[in-house]
């Protein structure tokens, strides 16, 4: 997001929103989400009062918001009821395992491929070791945190590194 943030008069990252959303309930998922973008403490009674301020705070204001890990049309309702909530310019980015809660809130939908296991272990070495390659002696566990995500992703199918 730091690439793009800037061109933007607020930002945010919802992440885990399934999860938060199970945990904590919706009203504290809107005031995580108008704390991030406005960057100041937000408090709300309730959902309904959390929908009227994000739509009267944010209407004029271009914003990037990524809301990951969407799994209920409440959580988008709660979030991004409409278009009109968010200033021309805005971005709403939703990620999702259930492309039918998209229909009626996106204008674009695209479909992202996963990972091909050298990608995911490239990927796993940047982030992990600073480097292309694994350290010496710890390729082996590598491949095992790679492949254990890769499976938990795709639920299905076998995963296996190519030859």
């Amino acid at each position: 997001m730091g690439k793009i943030s800037h061109r933007f008069e607020g930002h945010c990252l919802l992440q885990n929103i399934r999860e938060e959303s199970n945990k904590h309930g919706l009203e504290k998922l809107q005031e995580k989400f108008l704390s991030l973008i406005l960057k100041a403490d937000v408090k709300i009674g309730n959902e309904i009062e959390g929908r009227s301020i994000i739509e009267r705070r944010l209407c004029n204001k271009s914003v990037l918001v990524v809301l990951d890990d969407v799994d209920d049309h409440k959580q988008l309702e709660a979030l991004a009821g409409s278009h009109a909530w968010f200033g021309k310019g805005s971005r709403i980015i939703i990620t999702t395992r259930d492309e039918h809660l998209l229909t009626r809130h996106a204008d674009m939908i695209y479909e992202v491929s996963l990972l091909s296991a050298d990608e995911a272990m490239e990927l796993f070495n940047k982030h992990a070791y600073r480097e292309d390659e694994p350290i010496e002696d710890y390729e082996m566990l590598s491949k095992d945190v790679v492949l254990f995500f890769m499976t938990k992703t795709r639920m299905s199918g076998r995963v296996h590194w190519p030859s």
